[in-house]
Formats: C-alpha cells, structure tokens, sequence
C-alpha cells in the first residue's frame, strides 16, 4: 500500500457525460396536462374492461379481471399524483 494520498475519481469519469441537456424536463403545467390525459386515458380502459367483464357470453374472464384491477390501480396512482401537484401548487410561494 503506498503513503500518497487517494485521489478522488471525478464524476464523469464514474457516470459518463452528463446527459442533463437532452433530458425532456417538464414544467408542472405540462406534467399536470399528461396526467389528465391519462387519467381520461385509463377511465377509457376501465369502461372498456368493465364491458367485456359484463358481456352476455356469460364466460369468466380472469385474465381481463386482472387487468381491471390492475388499471384500477393505476388511476388511483394518477388521480394521487395530480391531487399531489395541485397540493404543491397551492403551497408554493406567489
């Protein structure tokens, strides 16, 4: 082992270049228009499931039943994370 002193690893050395200036960064106004979208988006999908779960066939579906709960909880996470944002909005400093 030597005596030297360690010399720190710069980061772009460990991480590679930065990437910051092609990153799509969203203002709050753009993210909250996404998530409309795709809450209108996910209620859509939810209809649709709902009617093939009650179609007259009369058949069990538990594949289309997994993906309704599975859709079901995807729009309460949207529904959350726009009521998070408009929280936010109201909090923040005018």
């Amino acid at each position: 082992m030597s005596k030297e002193p360690v010399q720190p690893i710069p980061p772009e050395n460990m991480l590679g270049d930065s990437d910051w200036d092609d990153e799509d960064l969203l203002t709050v106004v753009e993210a909250s228009e996404r998530l409309v979208d795709e809450i209108r988006l996910s209620r859509e999908r939810i209809r649709q499931s709902e009617e093939v779960l009650t179609g007259a066939d009369g058949a069990a579906h538990p594949e289309e039943a997994a993906a309704l709960a599975a859709e079901r909880g995807r729009l309460e996470d949207l529904i959350k994370a726009a009521e998070r944002i408009k929280a936010a909005q109201a909090a923040a400093p005018r």
